[in-house]
């Protein structure tokens, strides 16, 4: 007797030996598996083979064993997935045994490699000629023995008849190699007799249920034509295939539309209900999902469907954050779409929300973020909160509105996929690594815009890069965008019609045009304070918001010293002195908007200047504002506020509050320069203050730009009286001082609205008066004339109007899109055309002279508002022509096709037997396809709900994680089309392209301020041990998952670690041990799941 223990001699060694000299063998085990079948499969091909099973695994089980294997790598132990069902019939036992085993062959990777198909070549040949036979035990049987046969020139006159093996071995690669076993094995004859009798008596049984014997191999050989390798599938089955796994679930999923839980309130549209689905689909693949409808289609009955569904099913609270301005619109979603317990917040309050949850919430939350391209910089103390808000539970959704993002700046980008994606082992499958690719495409922006400011680039050159910049991004984050543009409307036939059908149209937009007014006799000191404010040399400074670029170099590290945990110096010279810029530009815009903005701007600049002055001579120091709490200039640029100085003096508190309030940079470590130039600032604000609004009447009572306006609002009323108005400033004080002139005027009904007139009553009576959705019974007609801030520029319609003024020069053409978007509704048309204008200065003057001032002052005021380069720019035409091709550039980038929509048409135009008949393909199918563009192979896969496509194209070396944008064109097929069998020469393609789909993260790379963030950690865990474990994890969670914003990057690196307890209490106050736990697990919830599918198609030109 020998014992086998697979540690000395493995179980399949040692039968390997024995088939040398036999010519049959018999087999009794608990679980026969095919990798068992595989080692020996040669050692089998000449022999007669029977095998009796005694326990089946479950077919449902199929997925768990294919995840278990993956993330072991091997083969796993099939004890634990065993078929507990007792009381089913024995054609249910055999149908079961047949189903488990298509299914590990279908959906696991165990037969992709060759030698695994050779061998199941030779066990499918082997039971349809009869000499392998399997039986399965009518009862759970947990015997193992092996009996190999000596052929009769080996038995030795019948005395060494074969050898028996008893013990614990499956027929499993397990047991007969990988794990610790136990079995003897036996030469002798009468015991081998002993053990043949017994197999024979069981195998005779006529309870045991036939598998495959030469009775019955009929059956076996239907399992046969369901596999995989056996099947010839129809190239366009497989395009349809993917498309139902990318798109099916956008038409199945069950919900509650916006009709019914809102009582009708709310219209049933195709393409929303569609985006509800795939909102709540893309929430549960990737925790969040970015809602980017163009400006008029219903972002927000959308997430609040959404909210509704979810909410409903899974028992959360909502959180909404929301701009000043549109809380009231969504507390009114809130009563339509039946939310009881939502909490919403303003834009302002995101620390007060965190709180909130914090000590409120004991569950996850799903969090609705509108506007939230205004957290897009993520050292600003509001991102951090709001990121850290997005991680009080592993389970949190989050719903992201914004305009579309594909153009904007990556990092912007990334901000926004950080709220809902753990990056470093994101849940988005579309590029190997979320985290490494995002800051290679940030790096290569970066260089873009460098090159840019250089003149490193021609022209050409610029715009191919920054398309190609596009589509990567595109790349990264189509997974996760829901996206609809008016041109998908009419480019999916589905939504079309039901638009049609609806009574639903678009209007066209005429515009925008230019309307000039003349300056007249103000057009000298117009010209005077524009050239005033923005000149260079002795302009407006805007000393009094940089004072750090001020400090004495000798003075710096002082400095630093002080505040150097809460700020850095470098950084916070940039941002001052972009702060200080833009000031300078918002006086400009302001100046430009009308006579009261400019007059108020003017004023508090004054007394923020002199506030400051009086700090620094009364106090000896001066205040400032630490880089995280500065305004977003962009974000600040588009509020109803006139400047800073408000906010500076809220915040005036003692030093004792400085980590949370204001710093102070001392007297003594200013240069001289500082307070000169503050003076000489309040100097140039008081000149033009006399010079606009001093004692000279004449000028104040002088506005053309208001007289334009009234004279072409009494021509376009006259003209046509039921075509009502709309009129746009960014700026309160313009809208109010609008809003009293225009009375004056002789035009009595115009109406005013900013932030401050929201309130119930006004807002239904501006639904009254401008919403053409409203019952006509309960409409009303008391105003034709609406002069607004864009407070109601998102979330109201106002398509009773068909003519929009903006009446600044548009900084953004964005804003523009939105503004438009009010008057031009999905819910109903009211006008075929729509009309916008935009207003500039200019003046009457053929002398040389006069004609250059006239082109002076339209390149610096688009200059200091918009931003553009405007050397070339010098004629009227060209002016014109200039706003409309901005508005046209940024409504292009906005109003595209989307990608997928011919591919959505195309699915919707398939008849459900074309889909059915494409969901029963073989989830690991192959075909070979000719006369295509290219030599190579393309791939899709399924891990879990998540979908993921590879290409390997001509002599490229590695294969390559894409978007489904790049390869379904290369998946699309005719009807008609016919596949072939690949041959055995795209197996070694078909695994390269196979491991790519489903290859581990790469760990991202380490740099800048997250491998700052790096050292005070490894001080903790080198010299704290109380920190240890705590600081290994947020290690990890760095490393590995990049699970963190910026700005806690940022605040980890710069702790003090003189005192490594306070250290320790300080690093947890930038990231608990609960956001940690919180990053861990999600990415716990990705590891585990099993790739279901996997089509693949070999491509030849």
């Amino acid at each position: 007797m020998a014992l086998i223990d697979n540690q000395n001699q493995t179980m399949h060694q040692a039968l390997v030996n024995a088939l040398s000299t036999s010519d049959r063998i018999d087999i009794q085990v608990g679980y026969f598996y095919f990798s068992g079948f595989e080692l020996l499969a040669t050692h089998f091909k000449d022999k007669k083979v029977r095998i009796l099973v005694g326990k089946q695994i479950d077919p449902k089980a199929v997925p768990n064993i294919i995840s278990m294997q993956q993330k072991t790598g091997k083969p796993v132990d099939l004890e634990r997935f065993q078929s507990w069902d007792t009381f089913i019939s024995r054609t249910e036992q055999k149908s079961k045994y047949f189903e488990g085993f298509s299914k590990l062959f279908n959906e696991s990777q165990v037969f992709d490699d060759p030698e695994s198909q050779q061998a199941y070549k030779i066990f499918e040949q082997k039971i349809i000629d009869g000499s392998l036979e399997i039986k399965l035990t009518n009862t759970d049987e947990h015997g193992k023995m092996y009996l190999v046969h000596n052929s009769t020139e080996f038995d030795q006159g019948g005395d060494f008849p074969g050898t028996r093996f008893l013990g614990s071995s499956n027929l499993t690669y397990n047991g007969l190699i990988e794990q610790g076993e136990l079995n003897d094995s036996s030469r002798d004859k009468q015991v081998f007799l002993d053990g043949c009798a017994k197999f024979d008596s069981m195998w005779s049984d006529a309870q045991n249920i036939d598998i495959a014997t030469p009775e019955n191999n009929d059956e076996f050989k239907d399992v046969v034509k369901k596999l995989w390798i056996n099947a010839i599938i129809s190239p366009y089955l497989v395009y349809i295939r993917v498309l139902h796994e990318l798109f099916g679930k956008d038409r199945s999923t069950d919900i509650e539309t916006p009709g019914k839980i809102t009582d009708e309130s709310f219209l049933d549209l195709e393409y929303q209900l569609d985006a509800i689905r795939m909102g709540i689909d893309r929430i549960n693949q990737y925790g969040g999902v970015i809602i980017a409808d163009v400006v008029g289609l219903g972002k927000s009955i959308i997430a609040s469907a959404i909210a509704y569904n979810i909410a409903q099913k899974e028992h959360i609270h909502v959180v909404i954050i929301s701009p000043p301005h549109l809380i009231t619109q969504w507390e009114e979603y809130q009563a339509h779409f039946r939310l009881p317990g939502t909490k919403i917040f303003s834009s302002g309050k995101i620390e007060e929300a965190y709180r909130w949850c914090l000590d409120q919430v004991t569950g996850p939350v799903l969090l609705i973020i509108d506007e939230a391209h205004r957290y897009r910089n993520e050292l600003t103390d509001d991102y951090t909160l709001l990121h850290s808000l997005t991680r009080s539970n592993a389970s949190n959704k989050v719903v992201v509105l914004t305009a579309t993002p594909f153009n904007n700046d990556p990092k912007d980008v990334f901000a926004l996929i950080k709220l809902f994606q753990t990056p470093g082992q994101s849940t988005i499958r579309s590029v190997d690594n979320l985290s490494l690719r995002f800051r290679e495409l940030i790096d290569r922006y970066k260089k873009l815009r460098s090159s840019m400011r250089g003149n490193k680039l021609t022209p050409e050159e610029i715009g191919d890069e920054a398309k190609e910049i596009a589509q990567e991004l595109r790349r990264l984050i189509e997974p996760v965008i829901v996206r609809r543009s008016r041109l998908d409307l009419q480019t999916i036939s589905r939504y079309r019609n039901n638009l049609i059908k609806q009574g639903i149209a678009f209007a066209k937009v005429e515009g925008p045009d230019l309307l000039e007014y003349e300056l007249g006799e103000l057009f000298d000191l117009y010209l005077h304070t524009l050239e005033t404010i923005t000149n260079e040399d002795h302009g407006f400074e805007g000393a009094r918001y940089k004072p750090v670029t001020y400090i004495s170099e000798d003075k710096r590290d002082e400095f630093k010293e002080k505040y150097g945990a809460y700020l850095d110096d470098v950084d916070l010279q940039t941002a001052q002195s972009n702060l200080a810029s833009f000031m300078k530009r918002l006086l400009v815009m302001r100046f430009e908007s009308s006579k009261e903005a400019f007059r108020i701007t003017l004023q508090n600049m004054i007394d923020s200047n002199q506030m400051i002055a009086r700090w620094y001579h009364d106090q000896g120091k001066v205040p400032i504002l630490k880089k995280g709490r500065i305004p977003d200039p962009d974000t600040f640029i588009t509020d109803a506020g006139d400047d800073l100085s408000t906010e500076f003096v809220d915040q005036f508190n003692t030093e004792n509050d400085s980590k949370y309030k204001l710093l102070f940079v001392e007297k003594d470590w200013l240069r001289q320069e500082f307070i000169e130039e503050v003076e000489a600032d309040t100097q140039v604000l008081l000149s033009i203050r006399d010079q606009w609004f001093g004692p000279n009447k004449i000028v104040a009572d002088i506005d053309p730009k208001l007289d334009c306006l009234v004279e072409n609002i009494e021509r376009l009323l006259r003209d046509n009286p039921s075509r009502k108005i709309v009129i746009f400033s960014a700026y309160a004080d313009t809208v109010d001082y609008l809003g009293e002139a225009i009375k004056k005027a002789g035009i009595d009904r115009v109406y005013k609205y900013t932030a401050k007139d929201a309130s119930k009553a006004n807002r239904d009576l501006l639904r009254a008066n401008f919403d053409a959705g409203v019952k006509p019974d309960l409409q009303a007609n008391d105003y034709d004339v609406l002069v607004a801030t864009d407070a109601l520029s998102e979330g109201y319609n106002l398509h009773r109007a068909g003519v929009i003024f903006n009446y600044d020069i548009p900084f953004n053409p964005t804003r523009v899109i939105q503004r438009i978007g009010r008057i031009n509704r999905i819910n109903k048309k009211v006008f075929d055309s729509l009309f916008v204008y935009n207003f500039f200065p200019t003046t009457i003057g053929e002398a040389e002279t006069r004609i250059q001032q006239i082109s002076t002052l339209k390149m610096t005021l688009i200059n200091a508002v918009v931003g553009s380069d405007t050397k070339t720019l010098t004629g009227d035409e060209e002016l014109k022509s200039f706003f409309k091709e901005e508005y046209n550039k940024a409504n292009s980038e906005a109003e595209f096709e989307s990608w997928d929509a011919i591919h959505r048409e195309i699915y919707d135009q398939t008849s459900n037997e074309i889909i059915e008949e494409a969901i029963n393909i073989r989830p690991r199918s192959r075909v070979l396809r000719v006369g295509q563009s290219l030599n190579g192979g393309i791939a899709f896969g399924k891990k879990g709900n998540h979908a993921v496509f590879a290409i390997k194209a001509g002599d490229e070396l590695e294969p390559q994680i894409v978007a489904a944008e790049k390869v379904l064109p290369l998946f699309a097929a005719k009807p008609d089309e016919e596949g072939k069998s690949p041959d055995t020469s795209f197996n070694e393609l078909f695994l390269l392209i196979r491991d790519k789909l489903f290859e581990k993260h790469k760990l991202p790379r380490i740099s800048g301020n997250r491998a700052k963030a790096l050292q005070p950690l490894q001080i903790l865990i080198d010299n704290f041990p109380p920190a240890k474990d705590y600081a290994l994890d947020l290690v990890k969670v760095i490393k590995e998952y990049d699970d963190l914003s910026e700005g806690q990057y940022k605040q980890i690196g710069r702790v003090n670690m003189s005192d490594l307890n306070q250290s320790y209490k300080d690093l947890q106050a930038i990231v608990s041990k609960q956001t940690i736990a919180t990053s861990l697990k999600r990415v716990d919830q990705l590891e585990g799941l099993s790739e279901l599918i996997v089509l693949s198609e070999e491509l030849r030109i």
